[in-house]
């Protein structure tokens, strides 16, 4: 039992904010916290593992551990990606360098990124897989990741079957963040109950897993347009029914977000130039 003072002036780093995501989502109250969940929904093939995957390079590139739980996309796939992500080339680029003479140097551009940025390839893991490969993060880096990925919820095996093994999970990812004193971020999907574009409300999240996470955002990417609505926000205002959703911008092709138009532009321009 602790009081108050002792959390205050702790060492502890639960609540802290990791690296912003976007300048426009700082504005409207939505960061990832250490020490707490956060949900990522959307319908299939809608951005999710691009959103997560471009913020964990972009922190750790910044020296933020990441432990990244690859369970939806395989090692060369997400490698690619990674690699796209930090040369500022497309996915399709770096396929073609890593199969000639260009593999050194995909290679070397990823190099630094060794010490701060681990995948775990287990296309099922199950709940004790991810915890102990959360211990084996630290005793190889000799730290703890801030930011531990969940890419997907539903391939995460449980002992229980159906809705209850999703809420299984996302209980015990709750636990992980806490005693980690991580930012679990789990990605999850939405019901396809709509063709629109757009986010969907909280209530379209499958499983019923609402009550964790102190952060849930549904997302959607259409063309260039990124949208991003916080469902639920414990530490910001909140937009339960996705009426309001954010807007950024996407360049798919080499798996980065921006916050303008402009800022879209001005990196495809440098990309052709590459």
């Amino acid at each position: 039992m602790r009081s108050l003072l002792h959390v205050i002036k702790g060492s502890s780093a639960a609540g802290q904010d990791l690296p912003e995501i976007l300048p426009p989502l700082t504005s409207a109250g939505i960061r990832f916290r250490r020490g707490q969940l956060a949900l990522c929904a959307s319908a299939p093939g809608r951005g999710k593992t691009l959103f997560a995957l471009w913020y964990a390079v972009q922190i750790a590139r910044q020296g933020e551990p990441v432990l990244y739980i690859s369970a939806d996309s395989d090692q060369g796939t997400l490698a690619n990606r990674v690699a796209a992500i930090v040369m500022n080339r497309t996915v399709n680029d770096v396929k073609e360098m890593r199969e000639s003479e260009g593999v050194d140097d995909v290679a070397n551009e990823l190099a630094p990124l060794t010490t701060r940025l681990r995948i775990d390839r287990d296309p099922n893991p199950t709940l004790d897989d991810i915890w102990e490969e959360t211990q084996a993060f630290e005793e190889l880096l000799g730290v703890p990741p801030s930011l531990i990925v969940v890419d997907v919820l539903l391939n995460v095996h449980t002992e229980l079957d159906g809705w209850a093994g999703l809420l299984d999970a996302v209980q015990s990812f709750h636990t992980l963040a806490r005693e980690t004193e991580a930012c679990v971020l789990v990605l999850h999907h939405t019901r396809e109950e709509t063709t629109a574009l757009r986010p969907q409300s909280m209530s379209s999240t499958m499983g019923k897993v609402n009550q964790f996470p102190e952060l849930i955002l549904t997302i959607c990417m259409d063309g260039d347009h990124y949208y991003v609505a916080p469902v639920k926000n414990r530490d910001g205002v909140a937009d339960p029914k996705a009426e309001n959703p954010l807007c950024v911008y996407v360049d798919a092709e080499s798996i980065t977000l921006h916050s303008t138009r402009q800022e879209l532009e001005t990196h495809r321009s440098r990309r052709q130039w590459t």
